[in-house]
């Protein structure tokens, strides 16, 4: 074991840190989802396939963050190449090596997941004729960055060893791959969050949902932001001294992979209800067409209360009334709430 450099010590405490929000924020986000699936207001399917995908992201997070200690502990990583050992090394580029894959391999099955949840929201939703296609698409770009991605780091090097162990076979330049992985998961990225703004405004929902489900929506931009910096980072690196020049960007792939896995779970948790509060102070009241219905004592019929006498909803008798509109068969109404189905 070698002792830590300083910036292997930042990069431990990082790596810490941010693993530690991945995996709570999606332990919050599985019961949250296995709630909703047992009463019924999250499909069965939806919930399998979704969670699926979303556990394999975050079983290969911990992963990585585990490559990330023992490249730091027995590989040296934080210290020049210079004052390392050839066993030292050669620890240092297997965890590297590793740490890639999982980290484009849990990149792109959250992605797949987004996309399954806007295939279920706006191509039964909004009866889009291209949302399908785009859809499609999107499978098709985030399935081709996923494969090309394995295909390069297996093929970089001849033989595969060699991308650990210097001084054997023939490999491409390093840099090339990683610059070439982070535009293409950068371009995913704008393509995953941006499109799905515009067929918002097509959905049959109040504007104060709509405008929740864009911040939800530009809160996953921000994951684009840090692949961003991190690419700026990725072009600093040093093939000569990678131990000694990859920690920064090695941070910002560590803070990215966290956090897209930490924003896909709490938007859908406790995020939504807090940008909900927050649009409904600041931006745009909720529609008084949300107040109480009830049941004339007359027998004449049903009404429409305006709500609590502090300008809140009290949404337990909200749900009540709207039963009872069920049960009578008065009135029958699907509303779906897009701003909870966030994954």
């Amino acid at each position: 074991m070698i002792p830590p450099s300083e910036r292997g010590v930042a990069l431990l405490s990082i790596n810490a840190v941010f693993t530690t929000l991945a995996i709570t924020a999606y332990v919050l986000r599985f019961f949250n989802n296995l709630s909703r699936a047992r009463k019924g207001t999250l499909p069965l399917g939806h919930f399998i396939i979704t969670d699926a995908l979303v556990f394999g992201a975050t079983f290969l997070v911990v992963l990585n963050g585990i490559m990330r200690i023992i490249s730091i502990l027995n590989g040296g990583i934080g210290w020049d190449i210079d004052r390392l050992t050839q066993h030292d090394i050669t620890w240092a580029l297997k965890a590297l090596f590793v740490e890639e894959l999982a980290w484009t391999t849990s990149l792109c099955l959250l992605k797949f997941a987004l996309i399954i949840l806007y295939g279920r929201i706006f191509v039964s939703g909004t009866g889009r004729k291209n949302a399908l296609f785009i859809q499609i698409a999107a499978f098709a770009a985030v399935g081709g960055l996923l494969i090309g991605s394995i295909a390069y780091y297996l093929a970089a090097c001849t033989p595969v060893r060699a991308s650990w162990t210097p001084g054997i076979g023939h490999c491409v330049s390093p840099r090339a791959g990683w610059l070439g992985t982070g535009i293409a998961n950068l371009i995913t990225d704008v393509i995953i969050f941006s499109v799905p703004i515009v067929w918002v405004v097509d959905l049959q929902m109040s504007r104060h949902n709509k405008i929740v489900v864009c911040v939800q929506l530009f809160i996953g931009c921000i994951v684009s932001i840090i692949s961003f910096t991190r690419i700026f980072f990725v072009l600093k690196v040093n093939p000569m001294n990678v131990t000694g020049t990859v920690v920064r960007a090695d941070i910002f792939s560590c803070i990215e992979l966290n956090m897209a896995i930490v924003f896909a779970s709490v938007s859908g948790i406790a995020g939504r209800e807090a940008i909900s509060n927050f649009v409904h102070r600041f931006i745009v009241p909720r529609s008084t067409s949300y107040g109480g219905v009830y049941k004339d004592g007359s027998g004449a019929g049903y009404g429409v209360s305006a709500g609590r006498g502090d300008g809140g909803i009290d949404m337990a008798d909200r749900h009540a009334s709207w039963q009872k509109l069920n049960n009578t068969s008065v009135m029958k109404t699907t509303e779906v709430d897009i701003t909870e189905e966030v994954v």
